[in-house]
């Protein structure tokens, strides 16, 4: 069975977990490719990581799960590249909260024998498209988690309408706006002040980012809908994020349209996690703290 290896840095401290993972899934009989700019970060005594092949990007038929070795920020950019080849993505987590990157380290026997004898699930994730257009150029991009559109003036507030689908929703001033799929709201959307949605939910939520009026709240509308923000300012250029990635945009006003993507994502599930189980461990949600 074939297994990418993905990641970025490796901390001092999780430096032998992260080989003694990989050496596991070696000694397990499984056929590495390790990401080129990962495999840099990585030197082991014990076996010969430079044997095992390296990858930039990969196609459909490279490997039959992607393990991404990190917190969700990591899983986020495994996402990011390899997306377009539908291999499902299965997060170790050596972040903190973990709601992509769900696997703990220490798990790692259970892990291989799951993986080996299939009895883990697929889950599949919404995407969101987004493109807009400035007076050079045409950019589009995707995100797992959000799109957001903020001032870069930390003084200044820019002014947003709001279309569904070609019809006026509504204007407001705020710092921004952030379009969040199901996955994402227990991200940024969740420190918004917007709800919690289960990933199969099959919508979009639009969050205004301290908007400033008290009438404005969340939206959540069918994700079969699309999105556009018109926004304008003065003295102030625009800053675009799609999950971990941003772009400045020099322009006094900008026009950004979002949509569900064809796209989606896959996520490898093993049988002990779940949504609602995270939740629990991760945002301790229901318990009662005055105990």
């Amino acid at each position: 069975m074939k297994i990418a290896i993905f990641g970025t840095k490796i901390t001092a401290e999780c430096k032998s977990k992260v080989e003694e993972i990989i050496h596991s899934f070696v000694a397990g009989g499984f056929e590495l490719l390790i990401y080129n700019e990962f495999k840099k970060e990585i030197h082991s005594s014990s076996f010969s990581i430079s044997n095992i092949p390296e990858f930039s990007t990969l196609s459909k038929n490279d490997a039959e799960i992607i393990i991404s070795l990190g917190g969700d920020g990591t899983f986020l950019k495994c996402a990011h590249l390899c997306y377009k080849t539908n291999i499902p993505i299965l997060g170790i987590n050596f972040g903190k909260l973990g709601f992509l990157a769900q696997t703990n380290p220490d798990d790692i026997d259970y892990l291989i024998k799951t993986i080996k004898e299939k009895k883990y699930t697929i889950k599949q994730r919404s995407v969101l498209d987004f493109s807009y257009s400035t007076a050079r150029k045409k950019i589009s991009g995707i995100g797992l988690n959000e799109i957001t559109l903020q001032k870069s003036n930390a003084v200044k507030l820019i002014k947003i309408n709001v279309y569904i689908k070609k019809e006026f929703l509504c204007s407001f001033w705020a710092d921004g706006v952030a379009i969040s799929t199901p996955t994402g709201s227990t991200g940024y959307s969740l420190s918004l002040g917007a709800p919690i949605l289960s990933p199969d939910t099959k919508s979009i939520i639009i969050t205004p980012i301290a908007p400033h009026t008290l009438s404005i709240r969340p939206i959540i509308i069918p994700d079969t809908e699309t999105i556009v923000l018109e926004a304008s300012g003065e003295y102030t250029d625009f800053l675009i994020s799609n999950d971990y990635q941003s772009q400045t945009v020099q322009e006094t006003k900008i026009t950004v349209k979002i949509k569900k993507s064809r796209q989606k994502i896959s996520i490898v599930e093993c049988p002990d996690t779940s949504f609602f189980k995270t939740l629990r461990e991760k945002l301790k949600l229901g318990i009662d703290i005055r105990k």
